[in-house]
């Protein structure tokens, strides 16, 4: 007999006190002894109905010092701030693996986390809304075990220097996902710098585009000063999902892993990027270091900003899905894009096809007749949007005329029943440089 299993049942208790819930887990297989001293809790959670919060929480710190908590979900939108923390506090000492708070809190700065959320070794994923501001943490903060962090409607903040929000990163020495979700950078006080050398995974959204009063200095567009810059410093991020208003500069941007990128870049609340934005933003540091992406999606407001820079547009070397959502937009961009991405398989128009009129004919004048499409390698094209109008039929005619490598068209069309037959019937008959073309429509029902 080893000598852990000779222990009495107090002492081995004592000892399993300390344990997280994955070895709580591993100790219970080996032994069914083991099984009446642990008791492993899966969720334990709490949603906001009518039952008595405090009554919950009272029977948290009831539960025996044995047992465990694989996730912890809080929904509480009152104030009882005091019993919170006292059941956090109790739940980060039962080696919980996941954390899952929204608050609701109405004046940041009303309610703080406790020290222990940052010094918890056991938890692997920790999701925080909605509302609440992070201001100070411990100076042993650390958390060895987080590879998911989930923060909605969170503010940061510096204190005495120290960047509140890089300090939570830099305890974190395996975070692999971060979710920064209904983000407003102008209401940090932060060093600007999103840093971890661990990152494998980045979503960045904003919500809500307009300007709001401040006690701010502010820009043009209304965004506090704060805002004139972001540094990535993420060397292992392989996927970036990115939604936000552009700040002035990207100082320091380190892409070299990423494979796919999601971008809606946008320079005020309309949307509209124009010439005259060259002298007031610099992306150039963001834009150049895409270049080792293998998907990328763009909106039709980055697409516009991708045109105004164009010699910070890399060659994409490795790219072989582009989306592009153009609307009735010109083309222009497009065309740098293809011109730049010498090893495209598949490109996907998310909305409808533009075009222009010239006389009788139907074409993007800003794309120089398409020629540029002769020397595209493409193979599948999707339209994601399509009406089935004389004017979209033009369009696919230049399309299928010019690119050569084209194995497979796939089409979305939004038409009314009657119609699915001609649609189809007319997509078929256009002419086409490859042989090996082949038409998939999918047809969805037509909203009126």
């Amino acid at each position: 007999m080893d000598r852990f299993s000779s222990l009495p049942n107090e002492i081995i208790c004592h000892i399993g006190s300390f344990l997280s819930t994955k070895e709580a887990v591993f100790i219970m297989v080996l032994s069914k002894r083991y099984q009446n001293l642990f008791t492993i809790i899966p969720t334990l959670s709490f949603n906001g109905d009518e039952e008595s919060f405090k009554d919950f929480v009272d029977g948290v710190l009831a539960l025996p010092v044995t047992s465990r908590i694989r996730t912890f979900s809080l929904l509480w939108y009152h104030f009882e701030y005091d019993h919170i923390n006292r059941c956090l506090c109790d739940v980060l000492k039962r080696g919980v693996l996941v954390i899952e708070l929204n608050l609701k809190v109405h004046e940041p700065r009303n309610y703080s986390l406790p020290s222990e959320v940052f010094t918890c070794k056991t938890v692997v994923k920790m999701d925080l809304r909605c509302g609440f501001a992070i201001e100070l943490l411990p100076e042993d903060a650390f958390l060895p075990s987080l590879k998911t962090l989930f923060l909605e409607s969170v503010q940061f903040y510096d204190s005495d220097g120290c960047c509140a929000f890089q300090t939570l990163l830099s305890a974190s020495p395996v975070l692999e996902e971060l979710v920064i979700d209904n983000i407003e950078w102008e209401r940090w006080k932060w060093s600007s710098i999103v840093s971890s050398p661990t990152l494998q995974r980045l979503t960045i959204r904003r919500e809500e585009w307009f300007s709001y009063d401040s006690d701010d200095i502010l820009d043009s567009r209304g965004l506090a000063y704060d805002f004139d810059s972001i540094s990535l410093d993420t060397p292992s991020l392989i996927y970036l999902d990115y939604s936000d208003y552009v700040p002035k500069e990207y100082p320091t941007v380190n892409l070299n892993s990423l494979v796919e990128a999601k971008l809606d870049l946008r320079v005020d609340e309309e949307g509209v990027w124009e010439a005259t934005h060259v002298d007031d933003f610099n992306p150039v540091n963001l834009i150049s270091c895409l270049k080792n992406v293998e998907i990328l999606d763009l909106t039709i407001q980055t697409t516009e900003m991708f045109s105004l820079f164009p010699e910070a547009i890399p060659v994409f070397e490795k790219l072989f899905q582009l989306s592009v959502s153009l609307s009735d937009s010109c083309w222009s961009s497009l065309l740098i894009l293809i011109k730049k991405s010498p090893n495209l398989k598949t490109l996907i128009i998310e909305d409808y096809l533009h075009y222009g009129r010239r006389e009788d004919e139907y074409l993007c004048e800003c794309v120089s007749e398409y020629s540029f499409l002769s020397s595209c390698p493409v193979e599948v094209l999707k339209i994601n949007s399509y009406n089935g109008s004389i004017e979209e039929l033009a369009q696919m005619k230049h399309f299928l005329e010019k690119l050569s490598c084209l194995e497979l068209v796939v089409v979305y069309a939004q038409v009314s029943h009657n119609k699915r037959l001609q649609v189809m019937a007319d997509l078929q008959m256009l002419p086409r440089a490859s042989s090996k073309c082949k038409f998939q429509v999918d047809f969805f029902r037509k909203s009126y």
